[in-house]
């Protein structure tokens, strides 16, 4: 692999088809610089934009600096003044100058195309508001009411024969549909057992159906009747209640307009300090 690098130099001279101002603009981009130093790069002098470069990075440098519109050439490195000699700054605006008048006569011929379009498109444009006008002479008003379209223009409809021998009228209120047309109504199924109505004051239960229930037998022997207003408990039957203790040693009466609140905590009064507070005259 060669170990030789070279620089890439720019003469103010633009690709075939670009504009200046498109090209400055976009040389502007991809360099990051101001306006005023890329109009300094179209002096007509020799200017290397890149220095010390491999082949293949030069190529991709000179590429994009191509595709945005401006004609560079690789010579090897620090070898300018053969490139001045070879190439010299007459020539290069000479080509520079050519280029332009090539790319001038282009947009000149560009521009007698567009004039001729534009002309050829206001006669056609002439000439069809003179027809309109001509036919606006003929227009008239149709009476109110009436069709606009003439009977040749009108869009026949074919008739559509309907078959309405089948069809009946019926009277008014009753059912349009036939007997058989007509689905049967479901018939509800009634479980209704041999009911009968039982006499007044009869027992419904019969006998059959009645359970016994044992009999209880009571013991009133000891039983008595309590005195009005007397205790139905005895004293022995009675629940034993323990009587609480209550040491009333340190309750007292407060005085009337006494505070009951909760016991306010002690604050210390603060003194400030007003050695340095001095009245002003």
């Amino acid at each position: 692999m060669s170990d030789q690098q070279f620089d890439i130099i720019f003469r103010g001279d633009i690709v075939f088809g670009h504009q200046l101002a498109d090209v400055k603009a976009k040389l502007q981009n991809l360099f990051k610089a101001d306006a005023a130093k890329i109009d300094a790069l179209f002096s007509g002098r020799p200017v290397p934009l890149k220095r010390g470069l491999d082949q293949e990075s030069a190529q991709k440098y000179k590429d994009a600096l191509v595709k945005a519109g401006a004609q560079v050439d690789i010579v090897a490195m620090g070898d300018v003044k053969s490139a001045l000699v070879s190439k010299p700054a007459v020539s290069a605006a000479t080509l520079s100058l050519a280029q332009r008048l090539e790319r001038q006569a282009a947009l000149d011929k560009e521009a007698a195309e567009k004039m001729a379009m534009r002309k050829e498109q206001a006669a056609r444009e002439a000439t069809h508001n003179a027809e309109v006008d001509t036919a606006q002479t003929s227009w008239s008003l149709a009476p109110v009411g009436s069709y606009l379209l003439k009977p040749t223009e009108k869009v026949v409809v074919e008739p559509i024969e309907v078959d309405v021998s089948t069809i009946s009228l019926r009277p008014e209120g009753g059912n349009i549909l036939d007997v058989n047309e007509q689905q049967p109504a479901p018939q509800a199924q009634v479980m209704a057992p041999d009911f009968k109505i039982a006499e007044v004051g009869a027992n419904l239960i019969s006998a059959e159906e009645k359970m016994e229930l044992p009999l209880l037998e009571l013991e009133l022997a000891d039983w008595a009747l309590a005195d009005l207003g007397e205790d139905l408990i005895s004293q022995s039957e009675k629940a034993p209640v323990a009587t609480p203790t209550i040491n009333i040693l340190n309750v007292g009466l407060a005085p009337v307009g006494a505070d009951l609140g909760q016991l306010k905590p002690q604050i210390k009064a603060v003194i400030p300090d007003v050695s340095g507070i001095r009245l002003a005259d």
